[in-house]
């Protein structure tokens, strides 16, 4: 199992769901988490897209994708850029020649996250488009893709498009943090789709700490000051997004808790992955190696602040999955 980190586009800070963050995510920010990451052991980082902040108030500053890939792949040394792009405003031809000439800027170091986006609104002024057309303008793009850039794909998505898609072109399948023998039983239908080789990624957060009450009560902090709840429920209600809806329909008790370790407190406040891994190193490492055995193979994971918790989770939990780190499960393409 990998790690991966996440490039906190939309800001950063101790508190989720504010209106602003505590930091803004200007470029010497966002480069210090990618370098951080480094140093932690980190194999990749996600470098996220969209057009609205779904981390604090949905007006509040994003930092766009492969603007901010183009200058990290200048100025850092070793880990992989995966690049979430999403082809509503931009033509595919396009979006081939920009990962072709940012292959060339960091050669082997680049990877791109195929995104269709959560709702008919069209991103950035596009059109509006409903789910399976928006999937098949993606498909669109891989052509151009698999044509120009030899650096691997990765693709995320519940909804029959997604999946077939996936099965089709994607080197890394991609799942949120439901729990593990959920992502077993997906791990097994997607392996039933195809016959070549496909790895399998967990987008989640991670609240680790000394003991499991530190990292129940450091998860509480975390949403102790939200504002932008209405916001996201109103966001939700637009959504076709099949792994939006699965994310948000995970059954949890009042304070959160799917089950122990497993905590949905998140998803209140903020869209896309909205669950986290809570406890103690030794729980949380443990949580991990549940996923290592329901087949997944990369873990791109998040912290608040992600420079702080890089270096946390990099020290402390990772270390504790022993011989389960640190092997690559596809080799690069």
């Amino acid at each position: 199992m990998r790690l991966a980190w996440y490039c906190p586009s939309e800001g950063d800070g101790r508190y989720l769901g504010t209106r602003l963050p505590e930091r803004a995510p200007s470029f010497d920010y966002l480069r210090s988490v990618v370098v951080a990451a480094e140093r932690a052991g980190a194999d990749e980082i996600l470098i996220p897209t969209g057009d609205l902040n779904d981390s604090f108030d949905p007006a509040a500053p994003f930092a766009e994708s492969w603007t901010t890939a183009s200058a990290l792949a200048a100025t850092t040394e070793r880990i992989r850029l995966l690049v979430a792009v999403n082809p509503a405003a931009i033509e595919p031809d396009l979006v081939g020649h920009q990962a072709e000439t940012l292959w060339q800027i960091a050669p082997g170091r680049i990877a791109i996250n195929l995104v269709a986006g959560g709702s008919p609104a069209g991103a950035h002024g596009a059109p509006e488009r409903a789910h399976d057309e928006r999937y098949a303008r993606l498909g669109a793009m891989v052509a151009v893709l698999e044509r120009r850039f030899p650096g691997p794909l990765y693709l995320g998505g519940a909804s029959p498009a997604a999946v077939e898609l996936a099965a089709r072109v994607a080197d890394t399948y991609l799942m949120w943090g439901e729990p593990p023998d959920a992502i077993a039983a997906r791990v097994r239908g997607m392996r039933e789709r195809t016959d070549r080789p496909i790895g399998f990624g967990l987008r989640v957060h991670v609240i680790a700490r000394d003991t499991d009450r530190d990292a129940s009560d450091a998860a509480t902090a975390l949403v102790s000051r939200a504002e932008v709840t209405g916001e996201r429920a109103s966001e939700y209600e637009g959504f076709d997004s099949v792994g939006q809806s699965r994310m948000n329909s995970i059954a949890a008790d009042d304070a959160g808790w799917i089950e122990p370790g497993l905590w949905a407190g998140i998803r209140a406040v903020r869209g896309g992955a909205g669950t986290a891994l809570v406890g103690s190193y030794e729980r949380v490492a443990g949580l991990l190696a549940r996923y290592a055995d329901a087949g997944i193979g990369l873990v791109i994971a998040s912290g608040y602040p992600h420079l702080e918790e890089v270096e946390r989770v990099g020290s402390r939990v990772w270390p504790l999955l022993g011989a389960r780190a640190g092997a690559p499960e596809v080799a690069s393409t």
